[in-house]
């Protein structure tokens, strides 16, 4: 493996008093090149102690096991986002009130968020009609 200091010296270049000096986009540069070469380096370290069987092949067949693909939110979950960033505007006067509702629209759609005070005293979203 590259040590850190193998790696930047690829991306510096000398300024007009001969100094040497880096670009923003070489150091973002030589930091992905570090850390490509450090996982790597993990992996092939964890890859020796594992015996004789080996889960991936080689590195590039790991990191795609390791890719996702992002978690779409529920409906529920947008619209008590949607909701809690808006309650403050709907809150009730009477501090005896334990549920109350409002409408929204969002995403072309009506909703109903409901709001149930806990033992607290804090409001919190219960559910959407």
């Amino acid at each position: 493996m590259k040590s850190k200091e193998e790696i930047l010296a690829k991306y510096y270049t000398m300024d007009a008093d001969g100094l040497p000096e880096i670009s923003a986009d070489g150091l973002l540069k030589a930091m992905e090149e570090y850390r490509d070469a450090t996982e790597e380096a993990a992996f092939n370290a964890a890859r020796q102690n594992a015996g004789d069987k080996l889960l991936y092949a080689n590195f590039s067949d790991y990191r795609e096991a390791l890719k996702t693909e992002p978690l779409e939110p529920s409906e529920n979950e947008k619209v008590k986002f949607v909701a809690d960033s808006i309650v403050e505007q709907f809150l009730p006067s009477d501090p005896t009130t334990q549920h109350f509702s409002f409408q929204f629209r969002t995403e072309g759609k009506e909703y109903t968020a409901r709001y149930i005070r806990n033992v607290q005293g804090y409001w919190e979203y219960e559910s959407f009609i």
